[in-house]
């Protein structure tokens, strides 16, 4: 039998059907799925544990519409994994962007770049996305992204948390989907495929998911980047081991249970 991303990802830019597939898995798994927000017309879900948890796992994906291993990977990933999902405290974005997914656009059908868009309260989304992580702390955040110029998988950790997984989850590329070794990715230094970032807010005039997330709700902060002109299969796969080593480090370390005065967190 085939892999479930071999075969799914003929309809990898299939949101309905995407939608299908996570309801699914929430019932199975005692999981909360529900429409937070409308953006362009297509209700945007959000998948997570129910009560009110401390700790634990955020992913995104799908916030480019023209990156679609990402999707394909989380679900496949929570496919392969309901056991574990009934047990883990997680929030979970199937899919932020649904018109860029469906149309295959980076942006929304407004021409915005949502991961450019997390000053602008103005943004529903960004501002509905502020009010639903309010006050919650995660071990560990993972967005899941693409890149049409990629060369191979590449990974962006800030320096913050030590000891670092950078390299280690990069490593998870396998000799047919290549790191990325380039010495400059995005205009920033690069070693081995891994951008270690010391986020300044100053850097960010437009400010991407990932660094709002480092700087008030993830003490480890990853953003996994597969090269999208390469086999949908193996950018999935790789995703998808990417998504399962965080989830098999989370347990080791997790936060202290006080966490108002963590110095990493910026008020």
């Amino acid at each position: 039998m085939k892999p479930a991303y071999a075969t799914a990802g003929q309809r990898a830019h299939d949101y309905a059907f995407l939608v299908e597939r996570w309801r699914a898995v929430a019932k199975a798994c005692g999981l909360v799925m529900k429409p937070w927000v409308t953006v362009s017309g297509h209700r945007v879900y959000v998948v997570r544990s129910k009560g009110r948890q401390t700790g634990g796992l955020y992913i995104s994906a799908g916030i480019h519409g023209d990156e679609p291993a990402g999707p394909e990977a989380l679900i496949t990933w929570a496919e392969r994994n309901r056991a574990r999902l009934r047990r883990l405290p997680c929030l979970i974005f199937p899919c932020l962007n649904p018109w860029g997914l469906l149309n295959n656009s980076r942006r929304t059908e407004e021409g915005r770049d949502l991961n450019r868009a997390f000053r602008d309260d103005s943004v529903e989304l960004v501002a509905r996305w502020k009010s639903l992580l309010s006050r919650r702390l995660f071990d560990v955040a993972l967005c899941l992204h693409e890149d049409y110029d990629a060369l191979g998988s590449y990974i962006y950790e800030p320096v913050v948390a030590e000891p670092h997984w950078g390299e280690d989850l990069v490593a998870l590329s396998p000799p047919d989907l290549p790191i990325d070794r380039r010495r400059d990715i995005e205009g920033r230094a690069a070693r081995g495929g891994v951008v270690r970032v010391s986020i300044d807010p100053g850097q960010f005039p437009e400010l991407p998911e990932a660094a709002h997330l480092h700087r008030q709700y993830a003490r480890r902060n990853f953003t996994f980047e597969t090269p999208s002109e390469f086999d949908l299969g193996k950018r999935v796969a790789v995703q998808i081991r990417v998504i399962e080593e965080c989830v098999r480090r989370l347990g080791k370390e997790a936060l202290p249970k006080h966490r108002e005065n963590i110095s990493w967190r910026q008020r």
